[in-house]
C-alpha cells in the first residue's frame, strides 16, 4: 500500500487553520504501528516533532474520555493545556523564522512530557506513569489515529457524524488486535500483524480522504 503522507501544508489544516508551517520547519516521521513489524510497511506521518506529540496527547485524553477514564471536565482541562502548549509553538515559530530553536524545541518538549504525565495521573487517580509507555493502556498508534480524527473535527475538517463513524471504525480494529492476540496466547501471530497493519493503513488514509476531500493514495 502507498503510504499516506502529510506534508505540512495538509498538516496546517488538521490542526488549526492559522498555523503556518513553512517548508523549512523541523520535520519528523512517526511509524505508529501497534504491531510488530510484519513485513507490509506502516503508513508514515512526515510531522515536527512537537506536531506528532500534540497528536498523540489528544488523542490520549479522547481515548480516556471515551473510555470513561476521565471526566469532561478533565478532558477540557486537559485539551485548553494542549492548546496552550500549541499556541506557544505556533508562538514560538513565528518569532524563530518559521521553526523552532533548538531551545524552544526542548521546552515545548519538556512541557508536553509534563501534561503526558498529567494526562496518565488524571485517568489513574493520581497513578505515576509506567516507565514502559506502551503500558499506558493507549497504544501509540490508536492515540496517533484518535488524535487525528479528534483535531480534524475540531478544525472543522470533519463533521460530528464522520468522527463518530472513524471513531466507531478504529475501535473495530482495536477489537480485533485484541481478539487476535488472545487467541494467540497474548500476542501477534505474523499473519494477524501483517493483516492489521493493512487495516491500520487504510484506517489512516480513510482519515486523510475523509477529512481533506481528496485521493491521499495519489501522492
Amino acid at each position: 500500500m502507498t503510504p499516506v503522507t502529510l506534508n505540512s501544508s495538509a498538516i496546517q489544516e488538521t490542526y488549526s487553520p492559522a498555523l503556518s508551517q513553512k517548508a523549512g520547519s523541523q520535520t519528523g516521521s512517526l511509524s505508529g504501528s501497534s504491531v510488530p513489524a510484519s513485513g507490509e510497511p506502516p503508513d508514515t506521518l512526515h510531522l515536527s516533532p512537537a506536531a506528532l506529540q500534540e497528536t498523540a496527547l489528544t488523542g490520549r485524553v479522547a481515548a480516556d474520555t471515551q473510555n470513561g477514564s476521565l471526566t469532561a471536565d478533565q478532558a477540557q482541562q486537559l485539551y485548553t493545556q494542549v492548546s496552550a502548549i500549541h499556541s506557544q509553538i505556533v508562538s514560538d515559530r513565528q518569532a524563530d523564522g518559521g521553526k523552532l530553536s533548538p531551545t524552544d524545541a526542548q521546552a515545548i518538549k519538556q512541557s508536553q512530557s509534563q501534561l503526558s504525565q498529567t494526562i496518565y495521573g488524571d485517568a489513574h487517580d493520581g497513578g505515576a506513569p509506567p516507565s514502559d509507555p506502551n503500558a499506558s493502556g493507549v497504544s501509540a498508534r490508536e492515540a496517533q489515529e484518535t488524535g487525528r480524527i479528534a483535531l480534524n473535527e475540531k478544525a472543522g475538517n470533519l463533521t460530528s457524524s464522520q468522527g463518530q463513524m472513524l471513531g466507531s471504525q478504529l475501535s473495530s480494529i482495536q477489537q480485533q488486535i485484541a481478539a487476535d492476540e488472545q487467541a494467540n496466547g497474548g500476542s501477534l501471530s505474523k499473519t494477524d500483524a501483517q493483516a492489521i497493519s493493512q487495516l491500520e493503513n487504510q484506517f489512516s488514509k480513510q482519515i486523510y480522504e475523509t477529512a481533506h476531500g481528496t485521493a491521499a493514495g495519489a501522492a
